[in-house]
């Protein structure tokens, strides 16, 4: 099964469930005495408070959750409108929650609770078609000696982490992917020291259960992203289109794992904002709850998802299933797509009885509201510009009032514009660039939001300038590229202009430098594209591009 394939479940879902669960959970943010403060992770307490190992070992044993529920958790999930499930199997601290054969240090063997509870998840999960997946910390586990994470327990310079690897992690990943049917996804945490051994996890979960996604934190994190989608940074939103599957963790309230002191919970609102700016976005919205010891769902988090879901139910048809928002932005909320469909969603309610969509070059044909489809609403165009007229009192549905509007085609829209700033400088950056070819904008931990993928003259990234002070610019380009890049030539055209450079070595993977490259003439005020694309084919990514800049260094004679 190849990647298109594993990954079309995951762009249908959208919207999953995190569960962290572990002994943290027991000691719920504290311990003798000592606190996790409120905005940092209580499932970390055992690195953050430097507790021993045979200490832990001791709480350990008093996790008893003895009114853990899987139906309950599954149907909570359903009724959040969740597609997904990724619960934690194993988390930094050491400790299988499943009955593991490699490690006695499991929740059957080493607890009172005495049986796994995962069979049970799994199946509640799939009776409400919720795909069932393991959230497992491959590189981290401070109960082994030769893990990484354990500085204070164990000597760091004598741990041989390959034994690790070899003795437990990698039999334990095993051991999930021929023990619990079929699931759809491992989440890895934390990266991995090597290339090779994200590699060689990748293989692991895709030799035993060829359609299960891996996600990106496989592999090294500073360097080329591994996997079958993306993350971003835990609780990131990201700041454009990323054009890979991407996803995003998020908690519910500040931590993963369950905190007595932790109450700063988001509203249900906020959520549901959240849902629909991923979405638009192109990415999934991966939200956590912590259990807490005894196996309850706080409620406060049963609430709030309660909530959200009354809203998916009505609304859902404009999130499963939907690409990202054609437009470069929207003043009143966001746009999904799903074929000649654009889902409007109203975040900013239109008190004058008018919502405008500016820059759509498709014949605008009706609208209707999402949650009163028969209530069909009056459509005007005039060229790029469409006005619906809406119901002018209040919003029909808070905090998200879907409209849909049908048109010809799919969507076609205005790009982007980059104008000038005070001193006549233009940055043009990731956000609105314009990708053809194989040129595509990503994201990873160290390189942030950057442009690869590209070795062809036909892969190109485009921006649209609005030229208001003529004159003459210096243009430069900010980029990161590896030793065995160097001397590669890239072009860059501006209007009537066209420079080639060469690329520079700029240090490890990610480390990004900026480059002039020479000067452009500009003489009249206007519209202009700059165009960056590789000068001849290549078997390699040209660059791995951040940004471009034009700074007016002289005004235009004229």
């Amino acid at each position: 099964m190849d990647q298109e394939q594993r990954l079309e479940w995951f762009k249908e879902a959208k919207f999953g469930m995190f569960i962290h669960w572990g002994p943290y959970s027991l000691l719920a943010g504290e311990w003798n005495g000592r606190r996790i403060p409120v905005g940092e992770n209580a499932e970390w307490i055992m690195q953050k408070l430097e507790i021993p190992v045979q200490e832990y070992r001791k709480i350990a044993p008093q996790f008893n959750p003895v009114r853990y529920d899987a139906e309950e958790w599954a149907e909570l999930a359903r009724a959040a409108g969740m597609k997904y499930l990724v619960i934690t199997a194993k988390h930094h601290d050491g400790l299988a929650m499943y009955h593991s054969q490699v490690s006695d240090y499991n929740i059957v063997d080493a607890m009172p609770y005495g049986r796994d509870p995962m069979p049970e998840l799994a199946a509640a999960c799939r009776t409400r078609g919720i795909k069932f997946c393991f959230y497992y910390s491959h590189r981290e586990d401070w109960d082994h000696p030769d893990a990484y994470g354990n500085f204070w327990d164990y000597d760091v310079p004598s741990k041989d982490f390959e034994r690790y690897l070899e003795g437990k992690s990698k039999p334990q990943l095993r051991e999930l992917l021929t023990g619990y049917g079929p699931l759809g996804l491992i989440w890895f945490d934390r990266g991995i020291n090597t290339q090779e051994q994200g590699r060689e996890f990748a293989s692991i979960v895709h030799e035993l259960q060829p359609q299960c996604l891996v996600n990106g934190r496989v592999g090294h994190y500073d360097k080329e992203l591994l996997g079958d989608y993306q993350d971003l940074n835990d609780n990131g939103m990201p700041i454009g289109g990323i054009e890979e599957c991407w996803e995003t963790p998020q908690t519910l309230n500040e931590t993963w794992g369950y905190s007595r002191f932790d109450t700063q919970w988001k509203s249900s609102e906020m959520v549901i904002r959240r849902l629909v700016e991923i979405v638009s976005q192109g990415g999934n919205y991966l939200l956590n709850v912590g259990p807490t010891a005894e196996g309850i769902i706080p409620s406060a988090s049963v609430d709030i998802l309660r909530q959200v879901g009354a809203w998916v139910e009505r609304n859902g048809e404009s999130i499963y299933g939907t690409t990202a928002s054609p437009f470069p932005g929207l003043p009143w909320g966001r746009c999904t797509v799903k074929g000649s469909s654009l889902y409007l969603h109203v975040f900013d309610w239109p008190h004058e009885g008018r919502l405008e969509i500016s820059g759509l070059k498709n014949r605008a044909l009706n609208a209707y509201l999402l949650a009163d489809k028969d209530q069909e609403l009056q459509v005007t165009q005039t060229g790029t510009m469409v006005c619906v007229s809406v119901p002018s009192a209040r919003p029909v549905d808070e905090p998200d009032t879907v409209i849909v509007l049908e048109i010809a085609g799919a969507p076609e829209v205005d790009p982007p514009v980059v104008g000038q700033g005070g001193e006549g400088t233009m940055l043009l950056d990731y956000v609105h660039a314009l990708t053809s070819g194989r040129a595509i904008k990503r994201f990873n931990r160290k390189g942030r939001f950057y442009i690869s993928k590209w070795t062809d003259p036909e892969d190109t990234v485009t921006w649209h300038l609005d030229v208001t002070s003529p004159g003459t610019f210096e243009v430069s380009v900010t980029y990161s590229a590896r030793e065995e890049w160097l001397s590669k030539e890239y072009v860059v055209s501006v209007g009537a202009e066209r420079l080639t450079a060469q690329v520079e070595h700029t240090g490890d993977w990610y480390e990004y430098k900026t480059f002039e490259i020479g000067t452009v003439d500009l003489p009249e005020p206007g519209r202009y594209t700059l165009q960056i694309c590789p000068a001849s084919p290549s078997m390699e990514d040209v660059m791995y591009l951040r940004s471009a800049q034009l700074e007016r260094v002289s005004e235009s004679a004229k």
